[in-house]
């Protein structure tokens, strides 16, 4: 059996149209100081996330080596100009529906599923890596082996189930995500980390 925690950055720095990739906020990084000082946390062998700087710097504060991959970034939204909210739920009931010049959740699964593939080829049983991640990207990955509904698009609410048990009813807070269980078969079991408010 081998463990992946799949985790959402901490919180960033509230960024201007001109800051394209935002840093942790000094409230972001006390919020993943507190969560990596858990006992979830003690044994976790290998750190990867995403390129960006919120993610890297979140999975940097675990203190352990961190490898980045780009197939971890996040969902590239595209042109939304004229859009409202609608397309926020769209892209969750159509895995293939996408802005022009952004991804469907289709190709993010796709990019995610490989590089989560290769993490847990490299991972030697029993052990535990730590993926941090953004929350569009792992929703997409999570819909090839759990049920993620939108419950109310405009504050970006969803429930995610696997085999009926309920994971998450609400929003992908900052330092939340889940414990995935990955045997011979595939993921046998899934559970959500902590959730962190962002006050």
């Amino acid at each position: 059996m081998k463990t992946i925690l799949l985790m959402r950055h901490s919180i960033p720095e509230k960024s201007s149209e001109f800051v394209t990739d935002p840093g942790l906020s000094s409230v972001g990084i006390k919020h993943a100081k507190e969560i990596f000082s858990t006992p979830r946390f003690a044994d976790v062998s290998q750190v990867w996330a995403s390129p960006s700087q919120r993610a890297f710097q979140t999975a940097n504060l675990l203190e352990r080596p961190v490898r980045t991959n780009p197939r971890l970034l996040e969902r590239k939204t595209g042109d939304t100009t004229g859009q409202d909210l609608s397309f926020w739920k769209r892209q969750y009931e159509d895995p293939d529906f996408k802005n022009p010049d952004g991804e469907s959740f289709r190709e993010v699964n796709a990019r995610m599923s490989a590089c989560i593939r290769e993490i847990l080829s490299g991972l030697p049983d029993g052990e535990t890596a730590l993926v941090v991640s953004h929350a569009a990207a792992i929703c997409a990955y999570l819909q090839s082996f759990c049920t993620v509904e939108v419950t109310h698009a405009e504050q970006k609410l969803r429930r995610i189930r696997f085999h009926g048990k309920l994971l998450l009813d609400g929003k992908l807070g900052p330092m939340t995500g889940f414990v995935l269980r990955v045997d011979s078969d595939g993921v046998s079991d899934v559970e959500p980390l902590p959730q962190r408010s962002e006050t």
